[in-house]
């Protein structure tokens, strides 16, 4: 807006500025003002963020998959399938492509989006989500230990 009325402001009285040869201190700065509005990105404005519950809908592929901030090789991993009526299928498969389990879950987003709370599956917290990659961490026990694990996977959409 102020933008707008400088550009009015010179425009009207671009005469008398001429004629007070001010215009010389004046047009540096009205061509850098149109410069850094034409330049400018409005495809960061808020308007044009995706909300996450939007976001997440579709398949996703979990791609690494890390214990305890160790990545894992040869393991299983996951696809989920979001749904917008806020079910789920979460399907496992061995490396090779092997089905192993799947399950139909609900999920809905929590505490400012920043988790997703399963039915059975527990609360994920959301480390990184974008167009096409999330980064989810979850805790689960070691069968053989009992010990608390912390998982951290890599997803890509499909």
């Amino acid at each position: 807006m102020q933008l707008l009325y400088y550009v009015k402001y010179i425009l009207s009285n671009i005469t008398k500025l001429l004629a007070m040869s001010k215009i010389k201190y004046i047009l540096p700065v009205f061509t850098m003002l149109l410069l850094f509005a034409a330049c400018g990105d409005s495809s960061n404005g808020p308007e044009d963020i995706i909300p996450r519950d939007v976001l997440i809908l579709g398949d996703w592929e979990s791609v690494v998959h890390r214990e305890d901030g160790n990545i894992v090789t040869n393991a299983d991993f996951r696809r989920f399938e979001f749904r917008d009526d806020g079910t789920v299928l979460i399907e496992e498969f061995e490396e090779d492509g092997s089905p192993i389990d799947d399950i139909e879950d609900n999920w809905t987003l929590v505490e400012s989006d920043e988790k997703i709370q399963f039915g059975t599956e527990g609360l994920y917290d959301i480390i990184e989500m974008a167009d096409n990659s999330m980064t989810l961490e979850y805790n689960s026990l070691d069968p053989f230990s009992g010990e608390v694990v912390r998982h951290s996977d890599d997803f890509l959409k499909q």
